[in-house]
């Protein structure tokens, strides 16, 4: 009886301290880096998703900007924020809350002072969407049925109101509205022609911003990431 009572208070004392217990990256570009466990284990190695992880080590230079469209707890938004160092900027759109408050918490622990949040989706205009957060933290989505309402935007319109700098790289990752994002950022890839890296989800999207991208005079490479089964991520970098 004692035992049990002791693993019950171990367990619930494990629950409550597990949002606020941080550990430091063991490897990779972010080692050393601070992380909170409870926003994702998978990070910690710092083996995340390494041919895109790669992309950004060859594309990202300082000063660069990057704008990161689904920045979901900040490993990629961390990561541009060390390449891009202080005369760069970071971009970082995400609108799930609980993601939003994790991201906060790592640019603020690891002192990422150009990294910069804006709490919103981002598609083809800006107002207002539905929105699912009932799934897990890397899936919530744009939806008809969603169980909130959070600002959306459109890139092409904030950079238009100059109230976003001019990019360079532009990473999406929307679970499944990468095509509006695009279409909302038709402007700024015709004008800046940045590199840009989206992950589709599904053969039906992969084909949409494949056509999108080759219209708007972009190269499209597939990219080998070991962890995707049904989606695909492209690479597109400009033709001219």
């Amino acid at each position: 009886m004692l035992m049990k009572r002791a693993f019950w208070v171990v367990k619930e004392s494990v629950k409550y301290l597990l949002p606020f217990l941080m550990l430091k990256i063991r490897n990779g570009p972010l080692k050393g880096k601070k992380w909170i466990v409870a926003s994702g284990i998978k990070f910690l190695s710092g083996e995340y998703e390494p041919a895109n992880t790669s992309i950004f080590l060859e594309s990202l230079n300082k000063g660069d900007v990057l704008y990161d469209v689904g920045a979901h707890v900040g490993y990629y938004s961390l990561l541009a924020s060390n390449l891009v160092g202080p005369s760069g900027q970071t971009i970082a759109f995400e609108p799930r809350p609980l993601n939003a408050h994790y991201l906060r918490r790592h640019v603020r622990s690891n002192q990422c002072r150009n990294v910069q949040l804006v709490q919103a989706c981002v598609g083809e205009t800006s107002g207002s969407c539905r929105f699912e957060v009932r799934t897990g933290s890397g899936t919530g989505h744009i939806s008809r049925n969603g169980n909130m309402i959070v600002p959306i935007v459109s890139l092409d319109e904030l950079y238009r109101e100059k109230k976003l700098p001019t990019p360079n790289f532009i990473k999406i990752d929307v679970e499944g509205a990468e095509i509006f994002v695009l279409k909302g950022s038709k402007e700024i890839i015709a004008e800046v022609r940045p590199t840009i890296l989206v992950a589709t989800h599904g053969d039906e999207l992969l084909g949409e911003c494949t056509n999108f991208l080759t219209a708007m005079n972009y190269h499209i490479k597939l990219i080998d990431e070991p962890r995707l089964t049904y989606n695909r991520d492209i690479l597109a970098t400009p033709n001219n």
